[in-house]
């Protein structure tokens, strides 16, 4: 048997044994970080079920989750850098059966929801982690400007949510320009 086919015979088992690689394209790099298309798809998953709303991944859609988890990865960052606190699992655990209460008249049709969206419970809670987290975050970083936030004066309430977005805007904004953001178009056609 003459060398070339030996090397036939050894890239085919190669190819029958091997399993194959599920290659994952990228969406977006944020300085060194890679977000993948396959994140970009499940932060829209995610997104649809915690609204109760149809999934739509069409362009516009996936570059507005792209947005977001760029937003994201930047807020990350920050806390990083600023020691924030991490939520307990009992945070977790109460914003989720807050979500079943509010959205699911029964476990079953939660289950059914999970399903139907093609998330697990591991991954919502992560999801909700990440949430309880960011507003962690947002609150620490920027209350010091807000004024009385305890107020229960609904125009002064609203008033306060909007300086929170607006210095929460303003944040992410230089916070972006800061950084190396590159969307590859093959992403979100």
């Amino acid at each position: 048997m003459g060398p070339r086919r030996k090397l036939a015979i050894l890239f085919y088992l190669s190819a029958v044994v091997l399993p194959a690689a599920v290659v994952d394209r990228i969406a977006v790099i944020v300085d060194k970080t890679v977000i993948t298309e396959s994140e970009v798809l499940h932060e829209l998953r995610l997104e649809a079920f915690m609204n109760g709303e149809p999934l739509q991944a069409g362009p516009d859609q996936r570059r507005a989750a792209a947005e977001r988890l760029v937003d994201q990865q930047l807020i990350r960052k920050e806390m990083v850098t600023g020691g924030y606190r991490q939520p307990t699992d009992a945070d977790v655990e109460a914003v989720l059966r807050t979500v079943k209460r509010q959205q699911y008249s029964t476990e079953s049709a939660y289950s059914e929801a999970l399903v139907h969206y093609g998330i697990s419970e591991e991954e919502l809670k992560k999801y909700l982690r990440w949430q309880v987290q960011a507003l962690a975050f947002t609150e620490s970083r920027f209350q010091t400007n807000l004024p009385d936030l305890q107020s229960t004066d609904t125009q002064s309430a609203h008033r306060s949510e909007t300086n929170l977005d607006e210095q929460m805007s303003a944040w992410l904004k230089e916070a972006r320009s800061q950084a190396r953001i590159r969307f590859k178009k093959g992403a979100f056609q």
